[in-house]
């Protein structure tokens, strides 16, 4: 039985219910979970429903601790609670394990109107688009308290495009940045990446698709401390399906291409604010993605770090011809970008230095 008082079918794995407990008496999702701890909801996912009989990559018990520390288990908190849960957790002999069907069965995509052509060029001879919203909507709340986060929201961004979110503390930079990536769902609207309806994706189809074209940077870092920074960055790869040895090969280029090589062995402890920051740039860059997006990535940085780190952002983008979302207070940060788009109260206000095709309701 499960602490929401569902049933459980999941046989002898006292160490995934234990994990999936401690989540949910903190109140957290598995996407929140996962943004916390910087493993993907799927992995996290597949270490709650079994995670006594780990494989591949998770042979290392890595995902494991870490997921377990970010919970507040510490080792003999764990080891405790996983003898109480086979003495608790003990299943019936004479009742066989209920099938369910998954909530994350693969669906037809709901068909759209005029999605656009992956890498199709807009009008007016502008480069291709690389994400759209239409009219989007999203709250958070229970009934007798609403909070509506963003209200017809509609935005192009162009592919290759540096484009900075802004606006005051609260007025929805953060969910435009988790809807337009599909870390959180929306209440209505439509979103495209690359011409993919993300919107009509169930949640195992997002997250697929966000591992395999998006990268992720964080105010936080979100490093594993027990792993050495390389050993970071090879970890989406590795969770991804990636050879142990064509992983370890493409993050050290990565880590070569923000300038750490020589600090590839050093943990997050042992290494400085802005080196750390290169480091999760470099992880968001493993995979070589379409797309990135960063959350306040210089906002645990001193002003010459976070120059260090921007003039970063600005080559990769140059070199690689990645398109990077940044959300950001910074002004600063704001004026090295191609456009800035500027929001408040949920909905977008407008913009300099781009299309004109980001009015609400447009």
């Amino acid at each position: 039985m499960n602490a929401d008082g569902s049933h459980d079918d999941r046989p002898n794995n006292h160490i995934g219910r234990l994990l999936e407990n401690a989540r949910r008496e903190l109140g957290l999702s598995l996407e929140e979970a996962a943004r916390r701890t910087g493993i993907p909801a799927g992995t996290l996912e597949d270490l709650e429903k079994d995670a006594s009989h780990p494989s591949g990559a998770f042979r290392s018990q890595v995902f494991l601790r870490n997921y377990a520390d970010s919970l507040g288990l510490d080792d003999r908190a764990f080891s405790r609670r996983k003898i109480e849960g086979r003495i608790e957790e003990t299943p019936s002999q004479s009742t066989p394990p209920q099938s369910t069907p998954s909530q994350d069965t693969p669906t037809q995509d709901v068909p759209t109107r005029d999605a656009p052509t992956q890498d199709a060029p807009s009008p007016n001879g502008q480069p291709p688009i690389m994400v759209e919203a239409r009219g989007v909507y999203k709250s958070y709340g229970a009934e007798e308290f609403v909070v509506h986060a963003l209200e017809d929201v509609s935005l192009r961004i162009e592919k290759g495009s540096l484009v900075a979110v802004m606006g005051p503390s609260g007025c929805g930079k953060t969910t435009l940045l988790n809807v337009l990536s599909g870390l959180d769902e929306i209440d209505r609207g439509e979103i495209f990446v690359a011409g993919e309806p993300l919107h009509a994706m169930n949640d195992a189809r997002r997250t697929g698709y966000r591992a395999r074209h998006m990268g992720f940077v964080f105010q936080g870092f979100n490093l594993m401390p027990v792993l050495s920074a390389v050993e970071n960055v090879e970890l989406p790869l590795l969770v991804s399906g990636a050879g142990v040895a064509a992983a370890r090969k493409r993050a050290l280029e990565v880590l070569d291409q923000v300038r750490l090589a020589d600090r590839a062995h050093h943990r997050p402890n042992q290494l400085s604010g802005g080196q750390q920051q290169r480091v999760a740039m470099a992880r968001a860059l493993a995979g070589e993605p379409t797309i990135v997006w960063a959350d306040e990535p210089t906002g645990n940085l001193d002003s010459d770090t976070s120059r260090e780190v921007l003039d970063l952002l600005l080559r990769l983008n140059r070199e690689n011809g990645q398109t990077f979302v940044v959300v950001t207070h910074d002004s600063g940060v704001g004026e090295l970008m191609d456009r800035i788009v500027r929001m408040e109260d949920g909905r977008i206000l407008g913009q300099a230095g781009g299309p004109g095709e980001v009015a609400p309701g447009a």
